[in-house]
């Protein structure tokens, strides 16, 4: 019986490492596609004059034209939120 509870043990440590291994990686991806959406927020602030927080705020309240630069701007800054709130999510189940 001892060697059956030896194997799970093993078991569940290469589980443990291979889950371990997935969330880094997974950590990984979203810090590369942040810097990603930072530079095409770089690059909408500098075209526009504006930062995004300022854009935001006039997209929402609907005193910005219908330029699809300005949705792409939305959409962009809406999935860097995202992935923001998922990496801390991941960097939760780490600690």
């Amino acid at each position: 019986m001892g060697l059956d509870a030896d194997k799970i043990n093993a078991n569940e440590k290469m589980v443990k490492k291979l889950v371990l291994k997935t969330l880094l990686a997974k950590v990984e991806e979203i810090n590369r596609t942040v810097e990603e959406l930072k530079k095409s927020l770089g690059y909408f602030e500098k075209k526009y004059g504006m930062t995004t927080e300022a854009f935001y705020q006039d997209f929402i309240q609907g005193t910005l034209d219908d330029n699809m630069d300005f949705f792409e701007w939305k959409a962009t800054k809406d999935m860097l939120d995202e992935l923001k709130i998922e990496k801390e999510a991941l960097l939760g189940v780490l600690k």
